[in-house]
């Protein structure tokens, strides 16, 4: 059920969405490089990383529950059902991919033996994984492999904003733009 009267996006939905989307894109440009980073920075290097991963992930949460309990604004009344259908698929894709994500590296590196150290504050363990080689393989080939499918998400997701936006000329990308509060038709 969508509460959410307004044409435009809530200021915490817009919150949520530009911090990940900053965040995600920071991380999958600079994890191309990781391997690459010096030795002796290499361990605060993936620290970083992880700990970006764990609050992408509890980030998503966050934004999913505030999502059913704040509502969305409608898509405009002229989008054909396809793109209806696709604007929610590459969403809850999307959705469902950044928590993927996050996890598959957390259990990776709780498996190799190298839980996360959340910006060196603390350990955080995941319940139930021990060390445990051929689940850290196969964790770093999905992690991998998710960050590809991401990126390509990412890439559907931008192109149809701007589809809406210049050819369209409709309101869909404005409605998530920072600032703008004001009711759109």
């Amino acid at each position: 059920m969508n509460k959410n009267k307004n044409l435009t996006y809530s200021p915490m939905s817009k919150l949520f969405h530009w911090l990940i989307a900053f965040i995600v894109i920071m991380m999958l440009s600079f994890s191309f490089f990781l391997d690459s980073v010096p030795e002796k920075y290499r361990s605060f290097a993936f620290m970083i990383h992880k700990s970006f991963g764990i609050t992408v992930l509890f980030l998503m949460l966050f934004r999913f529950v505030w999502v059913h309990i704040s509502g969305k604004p409608p898509l405009p009344d002229n989008i054909p059902d396809w793109q209806r259908f696709m604007s929610r698929f590459v969403q809850y894709s999307l959705y469902l991919l950044l928590i993927l994500m996050p996890l598959s590296g957390w259990i990776m590196s709780v498996a190799a033996n190298k839980p996360p150290s959340y910006f060196g504050l603390f350990i955080l363990p995941f319940p139930g994984i021990g060390s445990d080689k051929a689940l850290a393989k196969w964790m770093n080939q999905t992690h991998e492999i998710l960050a590809w499918v991401i990126i390509t998400f990412v890439a559907l997701h931008v192109i149809a904003a701007l589809k809406h936006h210049f050819i369209d000329k409709n309101n869909v990308l404005r409605r998530m733009l920072p600032g703008n509060t004001r009711r759109m038709r």
